[in-house]
């Protein structure tokens, strides 16, 4: 999990190594399209990403998972809240 301060508020990206996926949790931008979204995110996503695997690489001799075909999952949050 990594928060991240990008264009003026915080988003939350989470690496799912077991099911290659990276999960973008923006909730200005949740209540935007998914392109929308990804212009803001992707090449942000992109860079942490290769950066991640170079330091799990260099760290964890015999590490053989791919950094492809990971799959960035946005999240819609313009529903409402669920009461208590």
């Amino acid at each position: 999990m990594l928060p991240t301060s990008i264009c003026g508020h915080w988003s939350l990206y989470v690496w799912d190594l077991e099911n290659h996926r990276i999960h973008v949790m923006d909730p200005v931008l949740g209540k935007k399209n998914r392109d929308a979204q990804h212009a803001v995110h992707s090449q942000v996503v992109g860079t942490l990403h290769e950066k991640l695997f170079d330091c799990i690489e260099e760290l964890f001799n015999g590490f053989n998972e791919s950094r492809r075909n990971y799959k960035i999952a946005f999240y819609n949050f313009a529903h409402a809240g669920v009461a208590a």
